[in-house]
């Protein structure tokens, strides 16, 4: 069984957990492949395919969204999960929801085998100067807010969904 783990990532939070992800399904079997979105994958050639995007501004990556739409086809023909990674997942008020991710799943042909939101980093060093003037009027808390475990936990989790 083959897999890829495609993702968008603005500060490089989401890379992280796609390799995290992409680590724990080679752990249970899957053969997997990791790549970024820039570099234009091609699904077609797995069994399964795993999106990761960044979220900024409550919206995910541009690219995954045109990517996922460039391949909508290939992507309701098998087993595909989806995850998000944001600084804002953290908060506990959220209570697991993303409205990126929810706004994005709206837009598919064929729902998610599953779906994660997974908080992300917050590092006002990674990010342009006009997103963290609106962060910092926003009030949003800064620090590495990741869970790698919880990741590749969620890796092992969905394994048997992808057809392992």
């Amino acid at each position: 069984m083959t897999a890829l783990v495609a993702y968008a990532t603005h500060s490089g939070a989401t890379r992280t957990l796609a390799e995290t992800l992409a680590a724990a399904l080679r752990e249970v079997g899957i053969d997997c492949d990791l790549a970024d979105i820039e570099e234009a994958p091609d699904p077609a050639g797995y069994d399964a395919v795993v999106l990761g995007s960044g979220v900024r501004v409550e919206s995910i990556e541009k690219s995954a969204a045109a990517w996922a739409k460039e391949h909508a086809e290939v992507l309701a023909s098998r087993p595909f999960a989806f995850f998000s990674c944001s600084g804002s997942a953290a908060d506990p008020a959220k209570a697991g929801r993303q409205k990126a991710t929810d706004a994005f799943l709206a837009t598919l042909d064929r729902a998610p085998v599953a779906t994660a939101n997974f908080p992300g980093w917050v590092l006002m060093d990674r990010i342009p100067l006009h997103e963290r003037v609106l962060l910092k009027s926003m009030r949003t808390p800064t620090g590495d807010f990741r869970d790698l475990p919880a990741v590749a936990a969620w890796g092992r989790e969905i394994a048997p969904l992808l057809g392992a």
